[in-house]
């Protein structure tokens, strides 16, 4: 008889906890693999044996994508507990209707890995600075609480009311938890209306929300643009007509995004307006959006130009969110020189109120 997973912790290896999901480099070669067995002519099954033998660590999370595959749910849905977003969930369901899963494997599997590069790319650039500014802070504060009640001494009001510098570094020390605090504040303001407003609204309102934020802007366009064309793209190289797009997204709403423009856009066929003009009304695309579906409707490749376009529009999406992340390294540097600064003028102000500067 059959042991559930929880069982196996009963032994000697207690301690030695199992992943709860893939991380995003295992997850791109989760996909690589069974994308090159399924083309060598391997079943689903037999691959996820394999892979039970390449990836000792992570049995637990493929033995049970193995049992929900056992009890009849398709193999995008068995694998989503493993860590893989929505997103590739809806790509890999929508790629079996297009006749393309084992490519739709290995894109997904290459966009993780585009996606992972990137992201540990910004992180390379902010996590020094940013660590080293809390650091500093905690000492400012340390100095706040144990060296400024001393150095207060040593400086009498008169040089106070005379001496400006004085009066903007002992006032920041002073105000130093109230400054802290508002940054704090306002952080976490932004967070809860992001999470318990913003997240809670249809992603088509959400987004022309986001497109009012000059920083903003431009990448939700991008990234609405990128999906969008992604999917069509492969729809329309599959032989599907808009009109046969929109009734599957609505009739299997993995994907809730492309599910509500699927909704929105089928209203407005009804009303006879063309997708052109319907793309340009919405406005979360890019602006040359329409000219491209307009161009491929010319000569009859709008998957075609479709495809051309997402793949470039998400590389000039990293590009440019790297590029803007880049200069936030600066910014900080910057921050910290104040901080140093303070931090020195600090330690030098009984020697400076003395030579009555």
């Amino acid at each position: 008889m059959a042991t559930s997973p929880k069982k196996r912790t009963n032994n000697l290896n207690w301690f030695k906890r199992t992943p709860s999901t893939l991380k995003d480099k295992q997850k791109a070669y989760f996909l690589q693999t069974i994308s090159e067995l399924l083309e060598q002519g391997f079943s689903i099954n037999q691959s996820l044996q394999f892979l039970k033998l390449l990836m000792l660590k992570n049995v637990a999370l493929i033995e049970a994508a193995e049992e929900k595959l056992a009890q009849g749910l398709p193999f995008e849905k068995s694998i989503q507990e493993m860590g893989f977003s929505l997103n590739t969930v809806a790509q890999l369901f929508y790629a079996q209707k297009q006749g393309r899963f084992i490519e739709s494997l290995m894109d997904n599997a290459k966009q993780i890995e585009t996606v992972d590069r990137y992201r540990k790319q910004v992180l390379k650039i902010v996590t020094y600075p940013i660590l080293m500014s809390i650091f500093l802070i905690l000492l400012l504060f340390g100095m706040r609480t144990f060296l400024l009640p001393q150095i207060a001494t040593f400086i009498s009001q008169d040089v106070f009311d005379r001496n400006i510098l004085i009066r903007i570094l002992i006032n920041f020390f002073n105000y130093l938890p109230q400054l802290v605090g508002l940054i704090f504040a306002f952080c976490l303001i932004a967070y809860l209306f992001f999470d318990f407003y913003l997240m809670r609204l249809p992603y088509i309102k959400r987004y022309k929300i986001l497109i009012k934020l000059p920083f903003l802007k431009s990448w939700i366009k991008q990234y609405c643009s990128y999906r969008l064309t992604k999917e069509l793209g492969h729809f329309f190289s599959g032989g599907y007509s808009i009109q046969q797009v929109i009734e599957l997204l609505v009739s299997y709403p993995i994907d809730p995004f492309m599910t509500e423009l699927a909704i929105y856009m089928n209203e407005d066929f009804i009303n006879g307006i063309p997708l052109t003009q319907i793309v340009s009304d919405l406005g979360i695309f890019t602006d040359e959006l329409p000219l491209v579906i307009y161009q491929g409707e010319l000569i009859s490749q709008v998957g075609k130009k479709c495809l051309i376009y997402s793949s470039n529009i998400f590389t000039e999406l990293m590009d440019d969110l790297t590029k803007k992340l880049n200069l936030l390294q600066p910014v900080l540097f910057i921050i910290i020189a104040v901080l140093i600064m303070a931090l020195y003028l600090m330690m030098m102000l009984p020697m400076l109120t003395m030579e009555g500067i």
